[in-house]
């Protein structure tokens, strides 16, 4: 079974003690949003293990950040099963969500989603403790990272409903931004409440590290769910694409993903090296470790999940958890948030 597929992953796995609060918070906040409903629903959501992802990937978070982290990573799998049904097949009504969702960030704080729905309250809510306390320019590459992301699922909806017959490198191009790490990427500095210098951020260097741990992090979780986008007819998965594309076996195909993993993860290593090198001795080189550890982290944290995650498990396959409406206008109200207006914001994105 593909979650029983390991990888070369040489970095030490991290853990959380606060995670357990953090998760019991979490249970409390989609259920404060509707994004589950009812009780069966729930624990259904709670067996995904999607707080324990969160823990791993962010070990060194505590207390409101790690409140913020743990929502901002489970509530992408909500919005990715909004897409993974007939749904997912309907551009028109991808690019609608999409386009509201990525347009939260840049809005006046204190406006409400102009498409009400629990996952544009959720997002708008996930926004504003994003953007707290950091600066602009941060909250302007993190809004654009949002965009990048939602406009990925769009991309998918055209291949779903058209029928589009992938190759590999096509498929990579766009699998890197829809995998989601890059907001999760950019919560690494907020729940440590650091920046990197946009030179920097921007460097080639710091920029082969974000796309090495992406590509690890897809090409994991590909081979983890490769049965559940079989199943669903779903295009966008790695495994799928080469079994076609070059006659092989599903066995073939998974190695090939395997020697992927490890050829990125030693270039990922290389770079980290020869980067923390070229700065040692100045204020740069610490953000830069910290960054790094982050990176690791995910990588290491998203393999240990998806081992274990019953998302991906073939016995729930096809099993519905999250409701197939909470993207929509008009959706059922019943579980509004309390607390705070869900529009609330602190701090638009200036791009």
């Amino acid at each position: 079974m593909p979650q029983n597929v390991t990888f070369f992953l040489p970095f030490e796995a991290g853990s959380n003690p606060d995670a357990a609060r953090a998760g019991a918070h979490h249970l409390d906040w989609i259920r404060a949003h509707g994004l589950v409903r009812g009780e069966h629903a729930l624990r259904r959501y709670r067996e995904w293990l999607l707080t324990d992802l969160a823990g791993y990937a962010y070990p060194e978070a505590r207390g409101a950040d790690l409140d913020l982290v743990t929502d901002a990573v489970c509530i992408g799998f909500p919005l990715d099963d909004q897409f993974d049904g007939p749904r997912g097949s309907h551009p028109e009504h991808v690019a609608r969500l999409s386009t509201e969702l990525a347009a939260i960030p840049y809005r006046e704080p204190g406006t409400p989603p102009a498409l009400d729905t629990p996952l544009t309250r959720a997002y708008t809510d996930v926004w504003r403790r994003s953007a707290e306390g950091m600066s602009a320019q941060w909250r302007t590459r993190a809004a654009a990272t949002y965009t990048r992301f939602f406009r990925a699922y769009v991309e998918e909806a055209h291949n779903r409903r058209s029928g589009a017959l992938l190759d590999e490198k096509t498929y990579i191009t766009l699998r890197r931004e829809a995998v989601g790490t890059g907001p999760c990427f950019d919560l690494i500095e907020r729940a440590g409440h650091f920046e990197l210098p946009e030179d920097l951020y921007w460097s080639p260097g710091v920029q082969t590290l974000l796309r090495g741990a992406t590509d690890v992090i897809f090409l994991c979780n590909d081979a983890h769910s490769v049965e559940r986008e079989e199943a669903q007819g779903d295009p966008h998965n790695l495994v799928l694409i080469t079994q076609r594309t070059r006659g092989c076996s599903r066995a073939d195909a998974l190695e090939r993903v395997g020697a992927l993993v490890r050829n990125t993860v030693r270039g990922f290593q290389d770079t980290a090296h020869t980067l923390l090198q070229r700065y040692a001795g100045t204020p740069e080189r610490d953000l830069l470790a910290r960054h790094i550890a982050g990176l690791r982290h995910w990588m290491i944290g998203n393999q240990r999940w998806g081992t274990v995650s019953a998302r991906y498990a073939t016995e729930n396959i096809g099993v519905e958890v999250i409701p197939d409406d909470i993207g929509s206008a008009g959706a059922d109200r019943s579980g509004a948030i309390s607390g705070p207006t869900a529009g609330s914001t602190s701090s638009a994105a200036r791009p």
